[in-house]
């Protein structure tokens, strides 16, 4: 069994009856640790993380930190620059789970929560990776789907561990042997490594015994990408905060429209 963090529920009996809250928990206490990336020079996407969290209840806990997202401008083994910056930052988070024997939640700082739907989730009983929000290219099949979104995942610390080690050896090794079914796809370039949301799926092939659950709890909020290339007008100063006020805008009148994005907008190349 991968599921290795415990806590004490009995606080809940209270509101469930026994053989409910036996066999499920509430999804934000099943995370050791809890860790949102940002960059820092977007203090407009640390105000937006802060005021979803407050949403929950999580702003004042002491498991949420922000992470520092890593910025680099080489693209290394990847397509862009921003990827590369994307899968060093949640390896990282990863390690430090490793190193603490603990689960983790990871979000990204565009994550919107869909509220009131995450505060009456359940988590399953057993379980070794979370997603709260994806687009998947087959719904009917989503373990063996290609999934867009690592904007709100979780580990236990035992699939932390095994993710950790394989993300790893993926980016260190040039002959690590890539996912069979992407290497079938047109195309396919072996020295180029996916970007993190593609990379995990990779990983949740090669580990079949992992236990995958999936729930729609987030969208991924419009905003000027850090990864991809920008449009032409957020490189405009005076039309960038024209265009900000319209995504807000555009959130507010149909926030359920909103989808995870990948590395450009469609599924991850060679996942």
């Amino acid at each position: 069994m991968f599921s290795e963090a415990s806590h004490d529920f009995d606080w809940i009996a209270h509101d469930f009856p026994p053989f409910m809250w036996q066999f499920s928990r509430m999804l934000f206490d099943q995370f050791d640790r809890i860790r949102i990336v940002n960059l820092a020079s977007r203090p407009d996407r640390r105000r937006e993380m802060e005021h979803q969290l407050s949403l929950v209840g999580l702003l004042d806990d002491p498991r949420v930190e922000f992470f520092e997202a890593i910025h680099r401008v080489d693209r290394g083994p990847f397509r862009k620059a921003g990827s590369h910056g994307a899968y060093l930052g949640h390896m990282h988070l990863l390690e430090q789970a490793t190193a603490a024997n603990e689960s983790i939640l990871i979000l990204q700082d565009d994550c919107d929560f869909l509220v009131p739907d995450i505060e009456s989730y359940r988590m399953p009983p057993e379980w070794d990776v979370f997603y709260g929000g994806y687009s998947a290219s087959d719904p009917d099949n989503l373990d063996a789907s290609d999934i867009i979104g690592a904007h709100f995942m979780g580990f236990s610390p035992a699939s932390a561990r095994l993710a950790c080690r394989y993300l790893g050896q993926l980016y260190r090794s040039a002959d690590f042997p890539p996912d069979p079914r992407a290497s079938r796809e047109p195309g396919f370039d072996p020295a180029i490594r996916p970007p993190i949301d593609g990379a995990l799926v990779w990983f949740r092939r090669a580990h079949p015994e992992i236990r995958t659950v999936f729930a729609m709890l987030s969208y991924q909020r419009s905003s000027r990408t850090d990864i991809g290339e920008q449009k032409w007008f957020d490189k405009v100063p005076g039309l960038r905060g024209l265009a900000e006020a319209a995504r807000r805008a555009k959130r507010l009148l149909a926030p359920q429209l909103a989808a995870p994005t990948g590395e450009a907008g469609t599924f991850p190349r060679h996942g």
